[in-house]
């Protein structure tokens, strides 16, 4: 019959905290020794960590975290200048494919082009939404600490650090809208020429359909849409 081992709690040993050695251990967090000041120690850290002041304030910054979060994503929108340059991007990346007679399935390139785009700026939208994040936390630590700070400063003081408007928050800017382009001689009146967007489309070897949208999106004319495409496609098969 096999007799139950004794559990050691405390032996004389050496402390895995401290240098201490050959001085009383006991054993805690299930193989740690402390000696035993470094456990009264210990204990104390616990007590002031898990003081309900300190739990409180490690939920306000959890909750302050998930609220700038969720602000940051119902401030996204669509800046109507910036959404066409980024469109413009798409058509012109579409041509060059349309344009190179090693791709067999168009379609699919173009596709899997985009898609990697998209990851990588998802990946950058994280990353930057992390950083603005800690930011707000560390501008509303130090607001916190200043506003206590407050009473130890002289009024004229305060006033000359405007540590009474630390709370103020600025009216949102809203994004200036897009100036409109002016196309003045670049289409023909009435719109664009049909006879000159399938004569450059054909040039390129792409459709017509795609010149068109460049020419729209830029207010340019078929010949100058056709020229800018001709030095996008050109870069690319020098850069390939």
């Amino acid at each position: 019959m096999l007799t139950p081992q004794t559990v050691t709690v405390d032996k004389t040993g050496e402390c895995e905290v401290c240098d201490n050695k050959d001085c009383h251990v006991t054993k805690h967090y299930g193989n740690m020794w402390f000696c035993d000041d470094c456990w009264l120690k210990e204990q104390d850290l616990q007590k002031v960590n898990q003081s309900p002041e300190n739990q409180q304030a490690r939920v306000d910054a959890y909750r302050a975290s998930v609220q700038t979060s969720r602000e940051l994503d119902n401030k996204i929108e669509v800046r109507t200048d910036l959404f066409n340059a980024a469109t413009t991007a798409i058509v012109e990346l579409k041509a060059m494919i349309d344009a190179n007679v090693d791709i067999t399935n168009k379609p699919y390139a173009l596709a899997e082009e985009l898609l990697n785009r998209f990851n990588h700026f998802k990946q950058v939208v994280f990353e930057l939404n992390e950083k603005i994040v800690d930011a707000n936390n560390n501008q509303k630590a130090i607001q916190v600490y200043l506003n206590q700070m407050a009473n130890q400063l002289r009024a004229e003081e305060r006033e000359k650090l405007k540590i009474a408007d630390i709370n103020y928050k600025p009216n949102p800017v809203s994004p200036s809208k897009p100036r409109s382009i002016s196309t003045t001689g670049t289409r023909k009146k009435g719109g664009l020429d049909k006879a000159e967007l399938t004569k450059y489309a054909k040039e390129l070897g792409i459709s017509e359909i795609t010149l068109q949208m460049v020419c729209v999106s830029k207010g340019i004319t078929p010949e100058t849409a056709a020229n800018q495409l001709r030095k996008s496609i050109e870069a690319a098969k020098a850069n390939g």
